[in-house]
């Protein structure tokens, strides 16, 4: 099924892209301009994404606690 979805996809995508007629619009731009706009917007859209849940991990994440013996030991090692 996935493989008959995305070969279903490439060649729509293809179509969209170079075989599309020029003066078909949608929303003031043609076909094979959006075939090249949304792939990008996704693209980028996922990037930030991803950077900003990067982000909120860390900010949320709470900060390691030293154990008691971790303290004693390095000061035995530098005296």
């Amino acid at each position: 099924m996935l493989l008959i979805l995305s070969v279903l996809t490439m060649i729509a995508y293809f179509w969209a892209l170079f075989l599309s007629p020029p003066d078909m619009e949608f929303l003031g731009r043609s076909i094979s301009q959006w075939a090249l706009i949304l792939p990008i917007l996704i693209f980028v859209y996922l990037f930030l994404f991803v950077v900003a849940w990067i982000g909120w991990a860390m900010a949320t994440t709470p900060p390691q606690l030293q154990l008691e013996g971790e303290g004693e030991k390095g000061e035995e090692k530098s005296l």
